[in-house]
């Protein structure tokens, strides 16, 4: 028997090992091209429940055409990376959908059949030389009634919300049905038509765009008699001077089983900045619906503001010639802790911005339940509305703030059974002048009907109740109302929530918020569908810094007074300067006296600036220290352990190397 030498045997091992790394590579690929480990917070590269619950619905068959030009990635490897991402993703939904969805994937070659077919699906085509060749990176799905949803361009900004794209898209083709909305508004959330007058475009809010990729948004006015039987909620923004005839008309909806959603505001910031015919610049910014709201068992307070010490957002502050960061206590920046786990519409949501908020509480000995959705912390305050009209003093809010140690409710979900806020039936039409001329024929109609005989009076009253009948209205809920009110119209306004970026002339939005989200998340939750919920919840791009937030706002607690009566005391100093050097008209005169204590004053201002600038670097130090131990782990740290173990090991091989020589010998 022939012996193999070690250099043979080396080899033959090596050989061995490649051929098992290629079979189980090919074995693999075959077998588990949809598994991964996923190991981000929020499981980004899982198919959440809402995906799958989407697709297990589906009852038609639904074709993916997947349009993607190679050429795109020899060009730009990172659309290469992305465009495999998405390509995995699909074959995902495919392989779950269990022959539901057909995927397709295309390459639309310039001037081919295939680039007219994305064409004329309404894909986005981008320039990548000077000739001006097209090319694409989409997707066009259909289902088996020609109904048809795309994706223009797979924005790499937008890979966070990659599911949530593709689910919507699959759920408005598995269900073409779509919830049916009613918007009551009195604010320009459709578009600025003052914008539009000026020869810009009407551009709608962001949350506005979103919901009708969804659902079906019909404007209605506020001048209502009724909501049409079809519609599933009724979202009502900001209901000023609001008709009684459309309030009875939305009481009667809700009590009759509909579903609402309603945007109230003690300062609306949307109606300051976006005037308009029907608020004109200096009419009041508040709204309420003080008549509908005790009978369903709750009350905005009037008149105030909710401040947040702890949520309170950095704004750019004016202060004695430079700008400065400060916290804005009435732009909170709301995240997990004040949102509600337990609901459907906040559970998965991790931030919400609002700004200059009211209050909301439940009235005492209320039938209906108050669930809170959004709270402030206990470093809450209420604050009047009326500080925050024009421009609202943003350093003096914070120094004059005073926590009330209780928790604020912003937003809040109403059920349970109601009674009608018309008890009387429904509000009689305003009188028309136009008839008085009519009042002395029916006085002698009156008359003419008292000088009949009673039978004949009697018959003229049966035939009168059969040709007019009595209108009926409810006056209790024939089911458990349901109702989210929000008190709070900035919440969508997209500068508190978006980044809106152009792509070739399309607009791209990013969310830095989930306003958006929790808006299409009410809609849904009230007309009772969840699949896209869990999907929504992944849509903030923000990712803040909360341990450097935590030591700023702790060094500022520390020290913003201090800072405060420093620069009080300097200003105090500059203006005794200038006090001795000028008379009263304007020339200067000075005595030795006043020289002397104008040269103190200097010296007392140098002091005082000097501790203003310890103060302001000691604001910094808790944070400056944060980021050298942050570096030093990133940076000295990781080589230093690893140098270690290497060392570790080099004197645990020395070691049995002395073992083994000690053994032979």
């Amino acid at each position: 028997m022939t012996s193999i030498s070690r250099k043979g045997a080396a080899f033959l091992a090596l050989c061995c090992a490649a051929i098992l790394f290629v079979g189980i590579n090919i074995i693999a690929g075959k077998t588990l091209r949809s598994a991964r480990i996923d190991l981000t917070q929020e499981k980004l590269f899982t198919l959440s429940k809402g995906s799958r619950d989407t697709l297990a619905k589906i009852d038609e068959p639904i074709t993916l055409r997947f349009y993607y030009s190679k050429r795109l990635g020899d060009e730009i490897p990172s659309y290469a990376l992305y465009a495999q991402r998405v390509r995995e993703m699909l074959d995902e939904y495919a392989t779950l959908a269990k022959g539901k969805l057909k995927l397709e994937v295309l390459d639309p070659v310039p001037y081919s059949a295939t680039e007219d077919r994305a064409v004329a699906f309404g894909l986005q085509g981008v320039p990548i030389d000077q000739a001006g060749d097209q090319v694409y990176f989409g997707l066009a799905a259909t289902n088996s009634t020609d109904d048809q949803q795309v994706i223009p361009f797979f924005q790499p900004e937008r890979e966070r919300f990659l599911e949530y794209d593709l689910t919507k898209l699959i759920h408005s083709l598995a269900f073409p049905k779509k919830t049916v909305v009613d918007l009551v508004t009195s604010l320009p959330v459709e578009g600025d038509i003052m914008a539009a007058m000026q020869g810009r475009p009407m551009q709608p809010f962001a949350f506005i765009e979103q919901l009708r990729q969804l659902y079906e948004v019909r404007t209605v006015g506020t001048d209502l008699d009724k909501i049409e039987p079809d519609v599933d909620v009724v979202l009502l923004i900001h209901p000023q001077k609001l008709p009684e005839k459309t309030q009875f008309a939305i009481d009667q909806f809700v009590l009759n089983g509909g579903k609402a959603l309603v945007f109230v505001d003690p300062n609306s910031e949307i109606q300051q900045s976006r005037p308009s015919r029907m608020n004109p610049p200096g009419s009041p910014t508040g709204s309420d619906l003080e008549k509908l709201f005790a009978a369903w068992g709750l009350k905005m307070v009037p008149g105030m503001v909710a401040g947040d010490r702890s949520a309170a957002r950095k704004v750019n502050a004016g202060g004695y010639g430079r700008i400065q960061p400060v916290d804005y206590v009435a732009w909170l920046s709301l995240r997990k802790d004040a949102l509600n786990p337990d609901d459907p519409i906040t559970a998965d949501l991790s931030q919400i911005n609002m700004a200059t908020a009211g209050i909301l509480e439940p009235l005492p000995g209320a039938k209906t339940k108050f669930e809170p959705l959004i709270q402030t912390s206990l470093a809450s305050e209420e604050i009047p509305a009326e500080k925050f009209l024009g421009m609202p003093d943003v350093a003096g809010l914070l120094n004059d703030f005073k926590r009330d140690n209780k928790r604020l409710v912003l937003a809040a979900r109403v059920t349970g059974d109601a009674v009608t806020a018309f008890p009387e039936g429904p509000p009689k039409p305003p009188e028309d002048k136009s008839k008085e001329k009519d009042k002395g024929k029916d006085a002698g109609k009156a008359e003419t009907a008292a000088a009949k005989p009673d039978a004949a009076a009697k018959a003229d009253d049966k035939t009168a109740a059969k040709s007019d009948p009595a209108p009926q209205w409810l006056k209790a809920s024939k089911q458990p109302i349901n109702v989210v009110v929000v008190a709070d119209t900035d919440i969508l306004d997209d500068r508190f929530w978006v980044q809106a970026q152009d792509f070739f002339g399309q607009r791209v939005i990013v969310p830095a918020a989930n306003n958006g989200d929790f808006v299409a998340n009410a809609v849904e939750v009230l007309a009772g569908g969840n699949d896209l919920i869990s999907l929504r919840s992944r849509g903030s791009s923000a990712r803040p810094f909360e341990v450097v937030q935590n030591i700023q706002r702790a060094a500022d607690n520390r020290y913003s007074t201090q800072e405060h009566e420093l620069q009080e005391k300097l200003k105090a100093t500059e203006a005794k300067i200038k006090d001795l050097r000028d008379d009263k008209n304007g020339n200067i005169v000075l005595t030795a006296d006043q020289t002397k204590a104008i040269d103190n004053f200097k010296a007392e201002m140098l002091r005082t600036r000097q501790q203003l600038r310890e103060v302001q670097l000691k604001l910094n130090q808790d944070i400056d220290r944060l980021k050298a131990r942050l570096q030093f782990i990133d940076i000295a740290l990781v080589p230093i352990l690893v140098g270690i173990v290497a060392i570790v090991l080099g004197i645990v091989r020395l070691q049995r190397r002395k073992r083994r020589v000690t053994v032979l010998s």
